[in-house]
């Protein structure tokens, strides 16, 4: 009866020996799903020219471009009101595309914005494509018409976009 025992308590342990590391990756899933779910500021896009947030919220422009082609992004003036909305930066991302080919991916930039104050302020984007530009203050000696619609890949020609933001 020992025996039998014994030998059941080290069947038992072995089984539970070769489920545990099934066990320990379920857990880990379940930790990286849970995450998912908290990613990071909300991000709007250039079809979103009204934008409502809470004081304190952290958010984002996201635009689409390519630098590698000289496709560019700035903050123009006049900017926003540092009462209502700050700038904490600007970054880009490149995806995509054939690494021996330049330019050959997509990409984004984004402009991080917090939320600071109750009020009502425009951001105002500088688009320039192609080189057009390199700065906001370059672009702001010629006439650079206001844009109504999001920015296409065929757009040549540099553009202002107004975002109206909210802060509630």
């Amino acid at each position: 009866m020992r025996s039998r025992s014994a030998g059941t308590r080290s069947t038992g342990m072995r089984s539970a020996l070769r489920t545990a590391p099934a066990l320990a990756a379920l857990a880990a899933l379940l930790l990286v799903l849970g995450g998912c779910g908290d990613s990071g500021p909300t991000a709007y896009g250039p079809g979103d020219r009204a934008i409502t947030v809470d004081a304190g919220e952290k958010f984002t422009l996201e635009v689409p471009a390519n630098p590698a082609l000289g496709q560019n992004w700035y903050l123009a003036s006049p900017h926003p009101d540092k009462g209502v909305v700050t700038c904490q930066g600007r970054r880009e991302e490149e995806d995509g595309g054939d690494e021996d080919v330049v330019g050959s991916g997509g990409g984004a930039q984004f402009f991080d914005l917090t939320a600071r104050a109750h009020g009502k302020t425009t951001v105002k984007l500088l688009f320039c494509p192609y080189g057009r530009c390199h700065s906001a203050d370059e672009a702001a000696a010629g006439r650079v018409p206001t844009a109504t619609a999001p920015p296409k890949d065929s757009d040549q020609e540099a553009a202002v976009y107004l975002y109206t933001i909210t802060v509630r």
